[in-house]
């Protein structure tokens, strides 16, 4: 794709993906390493990190849809930079401690359900609804480049300048991520708005009754629901697990989301080519129910350091490989049902319930660790996500999809 407003966002969001990597493993690292964090502390953070979503997922998709998307994006991005850089600026005062890091993760994910709402609304116009699988293809691909050069970036600045510090550079990308989307020039027609705006609640009901009525969104949504209850368990606990129940180092940690951002970036390439061999519904179900399967390989991690290691890289390098897939093509999915005046509210919606669930499943993970051990609550999450592949079978919704049917929206 040449257009060069295209070139420039993605450009910026390429920053913003490295970064968004740095900050993503490495504030759990910071109060591990920083503060002593312990399984509940980081089932705190890992609820902080997704409770905003239920919370602010339903206001960020009418806000998206009242404003002009391009600007929400700058001011997300400023304001996640300023509350990032409060956390190297403590450590060099010697202030940091754990309240901090867990008021910064509540505000940098909290902003960051405003921007990814707003991206799913932008990118349609940015890209046009005919190219919306190669543009989506490309934002997939800088979001493998950052799971690829991100965790290793992030474990290298914390071996040479410590963790609090490793953080400055997610807040420097941040800006860069600013500019990228700053830049752009094709203008933005405004929001289409009705006579007699209705409330923000009535709008926010309207997104959770697409997804409810249709009959692709319907599953789809309930396997994104599903999945992420087991994510909180992923979240919560992966890092505790690889750091101290297998006893890896925070490089070595690194390198296994990086080998993670390699599998997203081959399944970025890929997705194109397996959708025309496959349908639409089948990729669906075979790429959802791989990835779980390889997800498996982390509760059997076991052995020496580097035999557990292995294990990990084959379950990061499939897992994200067949996720990315997935993912890709749900979005394609979701911005191909819904017209633009209504993407707000229906990925807002999205966020509300993903985001509902996923903090239960973090506070599970929490109860459940502490009570069985982190591998059994692993193995929890992992067999969770094989069986939420099951809901993709259902017959109207593989139906629908294989044959390109042409889907009526359903009525506000």
């Amino acid at each position: 794709m040449s257009d060069k407003d295209f070139t420039r966002f993605i450009s910026g969001r390429l920053a913003g993906e490295i970064g968004s990597r740095i900050t993503r493993e490495g504030l759990p690292i910071v109060a591990i390493l920083v503060t002593g964090a312990t399984a509940s502390d980081l089932s705190l953070l890992a609820s902080l990190s997704m409770l905003p979503a239920l919370l602010l997922g339903s206001v960020a998709g009418p806000v998206t849809d009242r404003h002009r998307r391009r600007p929400l994006l700058v001011l997300s991005e400023l304001v996640r930079a300023a509350a990032l850089f409060s956390i190297p600026l403590a450590a060099l005062l010697h202030r940091l401690g754990f309240v901090q890091i867990a008021i910064v993760t509540a505000v940098v994910f909290s902003v960051a359900v405003f921007y990814n709402v707003a991206d799913r609304a932008y990118l349609p116009f940015l890209v046009s609804r005919e190219s919306l699988h190669e543009g989506n293809r490309l934002v997939g691909a800088a979001e493998a480049v950052g799971e690829t050069a991100g965790p290793v970036l992030m474990g290298a600045l914390i071996q040479l300048v410590g963790s609090p510090f490793a953080i400055l550079f997610d807040a420097l990308a941040r800006l860069g991520s600013a500019l990228g989307a700053g830049l752009v020039r094709r203008v933005e027609p405004a929001p289409v708005t009705s006579t007699g705006t209705p409330s923000m609640a009535r709008e926010a009901r309207s997104g959770m009754r697409i997804w409810r009525r249709h009959p692709v969104l319907r599953w789809l949504g309930l396997t994104l629901m599903v999945d992420g209850v087991m994510g909180g368990f992923h979240a919560t606990l992966y890092e505790l697990y690889a750091l101290r129940v297998l006893h890896l180092s925070p490089f070595l940690l690194g390198i296994l989301v990086t080998a993670g951002g390699v599998g997203s970036l081959v399944g970025s390439l890929a997705v194109i080519r397996l959708i025309r061999s496959r349908g639409f519904g089948s990729a669906l179900f075979v790429t959802f129910l791989l990835g779980a399967l390889a997800n498996i390989l982390i509760p059997l991690a076991h052995g020496p350091i580097f035999t557990a290691f292995l294990f990990l890289l084959g379950a990061q390098f499939l897992g994200d490989l067949f996720a990315t897939i997935f993912e890709i093509n749900a979005r394609v999915l979701e911005q191909a049902l819904t017209p633009d005046q209504w993407l707000g509210r229906v990925e807002g919606a999205l966020r509300t319930l993903t985001g509902g669930v996923g903090v239960a499943g973090a506070v599970a993970a929490g109860l459940i660790a502490t009570w069985l051990g982190t591998r059994d609550a692993l193995w929890v999450s992992s067999l969770g996500s094989v069986l939420a592949s099951l809901i993709l079978l259902a017959p109207d919704m593989r139906r629908l999809l294989d044959a390109e049917h042409d889907w009526e929206f359903p009525a506000s």
